[in-house]
């Protein structure tokens, strides 16, 4: 008997949230097994509207909705709303993202449908919290990023600060602490049989990624910008070579004594001033100084060689492009290409676990509101049925 896709097959989740924070959770959701209906306003999902786009849609909206079936309710329609309290009341998950008490304003909030079903595990994220002076502001990745101070460590000392260029990676981290939230509480359900409110803010879950600099300073540390540098290993940065740069770390005493063989100096292993890690954290300038001298002499492609046999951690700074045919990705299907009817080739990045028996999946989204007149009455038909 082949058991069903997914460890979480059968699960069936609500996605009422807009943008990437929430939609990326209902994703991780659905990749792990779950039914998972986005549910949208007429006004549609803002993010639709971001470029680049596929065919008319945003390449955004149909990654952050990859294995779902899209449906179109107005909740300022009793009717409409109706339907979705009765698709709420067949859920295990409902996850919304709007801005506090906006859900409880439209009818969907957190009394609301759990007095329609005890059981379900209601999933609100929100940009600062419910209380505090900031609540009622919008919060988005880039207005994160400087705000929760991840930006005073980005670029170069003395020059401008800098955000991440991957414009969601905090919405993603948030969506991440989504998913684990949902998953704890439904664990917490199999023992109580109990439904549960789990909140998480895009700031909490940006301190939590922080963590390692968080803690130096309040070890009494004033974390600076560092450009490819870190403050607690030497070296762990990019070092120019006579063409491109080239990322190298040394994290232990045996990769140091190999880097100082690969290159060529090996009376640097045993240098007191570098020796150990906390001897090339004092004297950093002056190690840099002969590295840097060193990888100018060659180009990349001849220290990644030299480097990758003497298993130093070492890589070329790659680009979208030519890490998407990388042959170790396709392999693994890390990177996947899909056929789709409604917008041709797509690329997407693989499932990030692996399990035996009941494997996780990904797999194309749908148009928006393509199910509406399925889930019209209220029903909720299997997936293979709608």
């Amino acid at each position: 008997m082949t058991e069903k896709k997914g460890p979480l097959a059968g699960l069936r989740v609500l996605d009422a949230s807009m943008g990437a924070v929430g939609p990326w959770a209902g994703v991780l959701l659905g990749q792990l097994g779950a039914d998972v209906v986005k549910l949208e306003s007429p006004q549609g999902d803002f993010i639709r509207n971001i470029t680049p786009r596929k065919k008319g849609l945003s390449t955004t909206y149909i990654s952050m909705n990859f294995n779902k079936r899209g449906i179109v309710l107005d909740l300022k329609r009793e009717e409409e709303r109706e339907t979705v309290h009765k698709l709420a009341a067949q859920a295990d998950v409902f996850i919304e993202n709007f801005r506090p008490g906006v859900a409880d304003r439209i009818g969907v909030g957190y009394a609301q449908l759990s007095a329609i079903n005890p059981r379900l595990i209601y999933a609100s994220a929100s940009g600062f919290g419910r209380k505090g002076p900031m609540v009622g502001i919008g919060a988005t990745d880039p207005h994160l990023q400087p705000f929760t101070g991840s930006c005073s460590v980005n670029g170069t000392l003395g020059g401008k600060l800098q955000r991440w260029r991957w414009y969601g990676h905090f919405d993603c981290t948030t969506a991440m602490c989504i998913t684990q939230g949902v998953l704890s509480a439904l664990l917490e359900r199999k023992r109580t049989g109990k439904g549960k409110l789990v909140e998480i803010t895009m700031i909490e879950a940006a301190l939590t990624l922080q963590r390692v600099r968080l803690a130096e300073h309040l070890s009494g540390a004033t974390p600076v910008p560092m450009g490819s540098a870190i403050t607690y290993l030497v070296p762990d940065q990019a070092f120019q070579t006579e063409d491109i740069p080239l990322a190298v770390t040394a994290s232990s005493r045996r990769e140091w004594r190999a880097l100082c063989q690969a290159i060529g100096r090996p009376e640097l292993t045993d240098d007191p001033r570098f020796a150990r890690n906390p001897d090339r954290i004092r004297n950093r300038e002056a190690l840099l100084e002969i590295l840097d001298a060193v990888f100018a002499k060659r180009p990349a492609q001849f220290w990644l060689d030299v480097l990758r046999r003497a298993k130093v951690p070492c890589a070329l700074f790659t680009s979208y492009d030519e890490f998407r045919h990388n042959v170790h990705y396709l392999e693994n299907k890390m990177v996947t290409t899909f056929r789709t009817e409604d917008w041709g080739a797509i690329d997407m990045a693989g499932v990030p676990w692996r399990f035996d028996r009941t494997p996780a999946e990904l797999r194309p989204g749908t148009q928006p509101g393509a199910h509406t007149a399925a889930f019209a009455g209220g029903d909720w038909p299997a997936q293979t049925e709608a």
